[in-house]
Protein backbone atom coordinates (compact mmCIF):
# COMPACT_ATOMS: atom_id res chain seq x y z
CA UNK A 1 0.00 0.00 0.00
CA UNK A 2 1.38 3.40 -0.94
CA UNK A 3 1.44 5.44 2.27
CA UNK A 4 1.54 8.70 0.34
CA UNK A 5 -1.97 8.14 -1.03
CA UNK A 6 -4.09 11.01 0.19
CA UNK A 7 -7.66 11.22 1.34
CA UNK A 8 -9.01 14.47 -0.11
CA UNK A 9 -12.55 14.43 1.19
CA UNK A 10 -14.83 12.21 3.22
CA UNK A 11 -18.55 12.24 3.80
CA UNK A 12 -20.55 9.67 5.70
CA UNK A 13 -18.37 6.59 5.41
CA UNK A 14 -20.37 3.39 5.95
CA UNK A 15 -19.34 -0.18 6.56
CA UNK A 16 -17.92 -1.52 3.30
CA UNK A 17 -16.27 -0.28 0.16
CA UNK A 18 -18.65 -0.49 -2.75
CA UNK A 19 -16.82 0.16 -5.99
CA UNK A 20 -13.72 1.57 -7.61
CA UNK A 21 -13.50 3.89 -10.58
CA UNK A 22 -10.08 4.07 -12.22
CA UNK A 23 -9.86 7.62 -13.55
CA UNK A 24 -7.53 10.52 -12.76
CA UNK A 25 -9.62 11.03 -9.67
CA UNK A 26 -10.50 7.57 -8.42
CA UNK A 27 -13.82 7.32 -6.67
CA UNK A 28 -14.58 4.68 -4.09
CA UNK A 29 -18.27 4.61 -3.38
CA UNK A 30 -19.19 2.93 -0.17
CA UNK A 31 -22.64 1.45 -0.21
CA UNK A 32 -25.11 2.23 2.53
CA UNK A 33 -25.66 -0.45 5.11
CA UNK A 34 -29.11 -1.55 6.25
CA UNK A 35 -29.38 1.48 8.51
CA UNK A 36 -28.28 3.98 5.91
CA UNK A 37 -24.88 5.35 5.09
CA UNK A 38 -23.09 7.93 3.11
CA UNK A 39 -21.65 7.95 -0.33
CA UNK A 40 -18.16 9.11 -1.04
CA UNK A 41 -14.48 8.93 -0.36
CA UNK A 42 -12.09 10.40 -2.93
CA UNK A 43 -8.53 9.29 -3.57
CA UNK A 44 -5.90 10.60 -5.97
CA UNK A 45 -2.76 8.91 -7.28
CA UNK A 46 -3.74 5.51 -5.91
CA UNK A 47 -1.66 2.64 -7.23
CA UNK A 48 -2.88 -0.25 -5.13
CA UNK A 49 -6.38 0.89 -4.28
CA UNK A 50 -8.00 -2.44 -5.00
CA UNK A 51 -6.31 -4.03 -2.00
CA UNK A 52 -8.56 -1.87 0.17
CA UNK A 53 -11.55 -3.06 -1.81
CA UNK A 54 -10.80 -6.75 -1.33
CA UNK A 55 -9.90 -6.47 2.32
CA UNK A 56 -13.11 -4.60 3.10
CA UNK A 57 -15.37 -6.80 1.02
CA UNK A 58 -13.73 -10.18 1.64
CA UNK A 59 -11.55 -9.96 4.75
CA UNK A 60 -11.72 -13.69 5.34
CA UNK A 61 -9.93 -14.27 2.03
CA UNK A 62 -7.32 -11.55 2.34
CA UNK A 63 -6.64 -11.72 6.07
CA UNK A 64 -3.01 -11.58 5.05
CA UNK A 65 -2.01 -9.55 2.04
CA UNK A 66 -1.67 -11.76 -1.02
CA UNK A 67 1.55 -11.51 -2.97
CA UNK A 68 1.18 -9.67 -6.26
CA UNK A 69 2.72 -11.66 -9.11
CA UNK A 70 3.78 -9.60 -12.14
CA UNK A 71 4.87 -12.24 -14.63
CA UNK A 72 3.78 -15.69 -15.74
CA UNK A 73 7.21 -17.17 -14.99
CA UNK A 74 7.14 -15.85 -11.43
CA UNK A 75 3.62 -17.15 -10.91
CA UNK A 76 4.46 -20.61 -12.28
CA UNK A 77 7.04 -21.03 -9.54
CA UNK A 78 4.19 -21.12 -6.97
CA UNK A 79 1.00 -21.85 -8.95
CA UNK A 80 -1.13 -22.73 -5.92
CA UNK A 81 -0.20 -19.49 -4.16
CA UNK A 82 -1.27 -17.17 -6.97
CA UNK A 83 -4.25 -15.07 -5.93
CA UNK A 84 -3.19 -11.73 -7.41
CA UNK A 85 -1.75 -11.57 -10.95
CA UNK A 86 -0.99 -8.31 -12.76
CA UNK A 87 0.01 -8.54 -16.43
CA UNK A 88 -0.90 -4.99 -17.34
CA UNK A 89 0.72 -3.26 -20.34
CA UNK A 90 2.79 -6.27 -21.42
CA UNK A 91 1.88 -6.15 -25.13
CA UNK A 92 -0.02 -9.43 -24.89
CA UNK A 93 -1.82 -10.41 -28.07
CA UNK A 94 -3.24 -13.69 -26.76
CA UNK A 95 -4.60 -14.76 -23.41
CA UNK A 96 -1.76 -16.68 -21.68
CA UNK A 97 -2.99 -20.26 -21.32
CA UNK A 98 -0.84 -20.71 -18.20
CA UNK A 99 -3.23 -18.47 -16.27
CA UNK A 100 -5.72 -21.33 -16.19
CA UNK A 101 -3.30 -23.26 -13.95
CA UNK A 102 -3.79 -20.79 -11.11
CA UNK A 103 -6.85 -22.33 -9.47
CA UNK A 104 -6.83 -19.93 -6.51
CA UNK A 105 -6.63 -16.77 -8.62
CA UNK A 106 -8.85 -14.00 -7.28
CA UNK A 107 -7.55 -10.83 -8.96
CA UNK A 108 -6.49 -10.75 -12.62
CA UNK A 109 -5.38 -7.55 -14.36
CA UNK A 110 -4.83 -7.89 -18.12
CA UNK A 111 -5.52 -4.24 -18.85
CA UNK A 112 -3.83 -2.23 -21.59
CA UNK A 113 -2.82 -5.15 -23.80
CA UNK A 114 -3.91 -6.17 -27.30
CA UNK A 115 -6.26 -9.02 -26.51
CA UNK A 116 -9.20 -9.65 -28.83
CA UNK A 117 -10.59 -12.90 -27.40
CA UNK A 118 -10.74 -14.99 -24.26
CA UNK A 119 -10.52 -18.80 -24.07
CA UNK A 120 -13.76 -20.72 -23.80
CA UNK A 121 -12.40 -22.57 -20.77
CA UNK A 122 -11.80 -19.37 -18.80
CA UNK A 123 -14.57 -20.74 -16.58
CA UNK A 124 -11.90 -22.92 -14.93
CA UNK A 125 -10.98 -19.86 -12.85
CA UNK A 126 -13.73 -20.68 -10.38
CA UNK A 127 -12.45 -18.32 -7.66
CA UNK A 128 -11.93 -15.23 -9.79
CA UNK A 129 -13.36 -12.15 -8.10
CA UNK A 130 -11.96 -9.27 -10.19
CA UNK A 131 -11.16 -9.24 -13.93
CA UNK A 132 -9.71 -6.17 -15.66
CA UNK A 133 -9.70 -6.26 -19.47
CA UNK A 134 -9.78 -2.50 -19.99
CA UNK A 135 -7.62 -1.17 -22.80
CA UNK A 136 -8.12 -4.27 -24.95
CA UNK A 137 -10.58 -4.87 -27.80
CA UNK A 138 -12.48 -8.02 -26.90
CA UNK A 139 -14.69 -9.08 -29.82
CA UNK A 140 -17.09 -11.28 -27.88
CA UNK A 141 -17.30 -13.05 -24.56
CA UNK A 142 -16.91 -16.83 -24.31
CA UNK A 143 -19.87 -18.75 -22.94
CA UNK A 144 -17.52 -20.25 -20.35
CA UNK A 145 -17.31 -16.88 -18.60
CA UNK A 146 -20.72 -17.61 -17.11
CA UNK A 147 -19.10 -20.43 -15.08
CA UNK A 148 -17.15 -17.95 -12.95
CA UNK A 149 -19.92 -17.59 -10.40
CA UNK A 150 -17.61 -15.72 -7.99
CA UNK A 151 -16.94 -12.82 -10.40
CA UNK A 152 -17.79 -9.51 -8.76
CA UNK A 153 -15.94 -6.82 -10.77
CA UNK A 154 -15.50 -6.74 -14.56
CA UNK A 155 -13.79 -3.97 -16.54
CA UNK A 156 -14.11 -4.48 -20.27
CA UNK A 157 -13.14 -2.61 -23.44
CA UNK A 158 -15.15 -4.26 -26.10
CA UNK A 159 -15.45 -4.09 -29.88
CA UNK A 160 -18.33 -6.56 -30.21
CA UNK A 161 -21.41 -4.36 -30.59
CA UNK A 162 -22.95 -7.00 -32.88
CA UNK A 163 -22.78 -9.68 -30.17
CA UNK A 164 -23.58 -7.39 -27.24
CA UNK A 165 -27.09 -8.79 -26.78
CA UNK A 166 -25.70 -12.34 -26.49
CA UNK A 167 -22.85 -11.29 -24.25
CA UNK A 168 -25.03 -9.39 -21.80
CA UNK A 169 -27.03 -12.59 -21.37
CA UNK A 170 -23.76 -14.32 -20.42
CA UNK A 171 -23.03 -11.65 -17.82
CA UNK A 172 -26.57 -12.00 -16.54
CA UNK A 173 -25.66 -15.54 -15.42
CA UNK A 174 -23.09 -14.22 -12.93
CA UNK A 175 -25.02 -13.97 -9.65
CA UNK A 176 -22.34 -11.99 -7.77
CA UNK A 177 -21.48 -9.50 -10.52
CA UNK A 178 -21.91 -6.09 -8.93
CA UNK A 179 -19.49 -3.81 -10.79
CA UNK A 180 -19.41 -3.55 -14.60
CA UNK A 181 -17.40 -1.01 -16.56
CA UNK A 182 -18.01 -1.66 -20.25
CA UNK A 183 -16.89 0.45 -23.19
CA UNK A 184 -18.21 -0.61 -26.59
CA UNK A 185 -16.95 0.85 -29.87
CA UNK A 186 -19.58 2.87 -31.77
CA UNK A 187 -22.51 1.69 -29.69
CA UNK A 188 -25.67 3.74 -30.27
CA UNK A 189 -28.18 1.65 -28.30
CA UNK A 190 -28.30 -0.99 -25.61
CA UNK A 191 -30.03 -4.30 -26.36
CA UNK A 192 -32.96 -5.51 -24.26
CA UNK A 193 -30.67 -8.03 -22.54
CA UNK A 194 -29.28 -5.18 -20.40
CA UNK A 195 -32.27 -5.99 -18.21
CA UNK A 196 -30.72 -9.37 -17.34
CA UNK A 197 -28.10 -7.59 -15.20
CA UNK A 198 -30.45 -6.91 -12.31
CA UNK A 199 -27.71 -7.85 -9.84
CA UNK A 200 -25.54 -4.83 -10.79
CA UNK A 201 -24.94 -2.06 -8.28
CA UNK A 202 -22.38 -0.09 -10.31
CA UNK A 203 -22.42 0.42 -14.09
CA UNK A 204 -20.24 2.53 -16.36
CA UNK A 205 -21.32 3.14 -19.96
CA UNK A 206 -19.08 6.13 -20.69
CA UNK A 207 -17.76 7.23 -24.09
CA UNK A 208 -20.69 5.79 -26.02
CA UNK A 209 -23.22 7.29 -28.45
CA UNK A 210 -26.39 6.18 -26.66
CA UNK A 211 -29.25 8.66 -26.90
CA UNK A 212 -32.01 6.74 -25.11
CA UNK A 213 -31.85 3.87 -22.63
CA UNK A 214 -34.19 0.93 -23.36
CA UNK A 215 -37.16 0.33 -21.09
CA UNK A 216 -35.47 -2.93 -19.96
CA UNK A 217 -32.92 -0.73 -18.17
CA UNK A 218 -35.57 -0.24 -15.47
CA UNK A 219 -34.97 -3.86 -14.42
CA UNK A 220 -31.67 -2.80 -12.82
CA UNK A 221 -33.42 -2.34 -9.50
CA UNK A 222 -30.22 -2.71 -7.44
CA UNK A 223 -28.22 -0.12 -9.40
CA UNK A 224 -26.71 2.51 -7.11
CA UNK A 225 -24.01 4.15 -9.23
CA UNK A 226 -24.33 4.99 -12.94
CA UNK A 227 -21.71 6.60 -15.19
CA UNK A 228 -22.71 7.96 -18.61
CA UNK A 229 -19.79 10.33 -19.17
CA UNK A 230 -18.64 11.87 -22.44
CA UNK A 231 -21.73 10.80 -24.36
CA UNK A 232 -22.81 13.88 -26.30
CA UNK A 233 -25.78 11.97 -27.77
CA UNK A 234 -27.33 11.21 -24.40
CA UNK A 235 -30.67 13.01 -23.93
CA UNK A 236 -31.27 13.32 -20.21
CA UNK A 237 -34.84 14.58 -20.55
CA UNK A 238 -35.84 11.60 -22.70
CA UNK A 239 -34.25 9.24 -20.18
CA UNK A 240 -35.86 10.60 -17.04
CA UNK A 241 -38.72 8.10 -17.23
CA UNK A 242 -36.26 5.20 -17.18
CA UNK A 243 -33.88 6.65 -14.60
CA UNK A 244 -36.72 7.54 -12.24
CA UNK A 245 -37.65 3.83 -12.09
CA UNK A 246 -34.29 2.89 -10.53
CA UNK A 247 -35.24 2.94 -6.83
CA UNK A 248 -31.71 2.60 -5.45
CA UNK A 249 -29.89 5.04 -7.73
CA UNK A 250 -27.76 7.20 -5.43
CA UNK A 251 -24.94 8.50 -7.63
CA UNK A 252 -25.27 9.71 -11.24
CA UNK A 253 -22.33 10.83 -13.40
CA UNK A 254 -23.14 12.85 -16.52
CA UNK A 255 -19.78 14.53 -17.06
CA UNK A 256 -18.70 15.85 -20.44
CA UNK A 257 -22.08 15.16 -22.07
CA UNK A 258 -22.38 18.83 -23.16
CA UNK A 259 -25.85 19.38 -21.73
CA UNK A 260 -27.25 22.88 -22.13
CA UNK A 261 -29.86 22.44 -19.44
CA UNK A 262 -30.81 20.17 -16.58
CA UNK A 263 -34.46 19.13 -16.91
CA UNK A 264 -36.87 20.03 -14.13
CA UNK A 265 -37.78 16.33 -13.90
CA UNK A 266 -34.41 15.66 -12.26
CA UNK A 267 -36.30 15.75 -8.97
CA UNK A 268 -37.95 12.46 -9.95
CA UNK A 269 -34.71 10.78 -8.86
CA UNK A 270 -36.00 10.60 -5.31
CA UNK A 271 -33.06 8.76 -3.74
CA UNK A 272 -30.22 10.51 -5.56
CA UNK A 273 -27.45 11.65 -3.22
CA UNK A 274 -24.72 12.78 -5.65
CA UNK A 275 -24.98 14.36 -9.10
CA UNK A 276 -21.87 14.92 -11.21
CA UNK A 277 -22.32 17.46 -14.04
CA UNK A 278 -18.73 18.53 -14.66
CA UNK A 279 -17.75 19.73 -18.17
CA UNK A 280 -21.21 20.54 -19.51
CA UNK A 281 -22.72 23.79 -20.82
CA UNK A 282 -25.18 24.52 -18.03
CA UNK A 283 -26.08 28.15 -17.36
CA UNK A 284 -28.54 27.56 -14.51
CA UNK A 285 -30.10 24.91 -12.30
CA UNK A 286 -33.83 24.10 -12.17
CA UNK A 287 -35.68 25.18 -9.03
CA UNK A 288 -36.89 21.58 -8.69
CA UNK A 289 -33.45 20.72 -7.32
CA UNK A 290 -34.63 22.22 -4.01
CA UNK A 291 -37.14 19.40 -3.58
CA UNK A 292 -34.52 16.62 -3.77
CA UNK A 293 -34.43 15.84 -0.08
CA UNK A 294 -31.66 13.24 -0.22
CA UNK A 295 -29.30 15.14 -2.53
CA UNK A 296 -26.04 15.96 -0.74
CA UNK A 297 -23.54 16.80 -3.47
CA UNK A 298 -23.56 18.44 -6.92
CA UNK A 299 -20.44 18.93 -9.06
CA UNK A 300 -20.84 21.84 -11.50
CA UNK A 301 -17.16 22.31 -12.30
CA UNK A 302 -16.43 23.80 -15.74
CA UNK A 303 -19.93 24.83 -16.78
CA UNK A 304 -21.17 28.27 -17.87
CA UNK A 305 -22.85 29.51 -14.72
CA UNK A 306 -22.84 33.31 -14.24
CA UNK A 307 -21.15 34.29 -10.99
CA UNK A 308 -24.29 35.93 -9.69
CA UNK A 309 -26.10 32.59 -9.95
CA UNK A 310 -23.25 30.71 -8.31
CA UNK A 311 -23.47 33.03 -5.32
CA UNK A 312 -27.24 32.52 -5.16
CA UNK A 313 -26.90 28.74 -5.24
CA UNK A 314 -24.34 28.87 -2.47
CA UNK A 315 -26.73 30.91 -0.36
CA UNK A 316 -29.92 28.96 -1.10
CA UNK A 317 -28.61 25.41 -1.36
CA UNK A 318 -25.44 25.51 0.67
CA UNK A 319 -27.13 24.50 3.91
CA UNK A 320 -28.24 21.12 2.60
CA UNK A 321 -26.23 20.42 -0.58
CA UNK A 322 -22.50 20.69 -1.10
CA UNK A 323 -21.93 22.27 -4.53
CA UNK A 324 -18.56 22.29 -6.30
CA UNK A 325 -18.08 24.94 -8.99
Amino acid sequence: MNNTDKLNNTAGVSNSIYSTQKTEQITITRWANLHGGGPWVYFQNVKYLFLLFLIALAPEIFAQRAKEFRSIDEALSKPDSVQWLTLRSQNLKEFPAEILLFKNLRYLDLGMNQLTELPENIGQLKNLFYLDLSGNKIRQLPGGLSDIKSLHNLYLDYSGARTLDRDLHILGQLPLLRVLNIRVDNIVELPPSIGSLGQLEYLELSESQIEVLPIEFTQLKNLQVLYINRDTHFDLKKNMNVLSQLPNLKELHLEGDRFNELPAQINELKNLEALYLRDNNLTELPTSLNSMKKLKYVDLTNNRMPHILLDRYRENLGQTIKITF
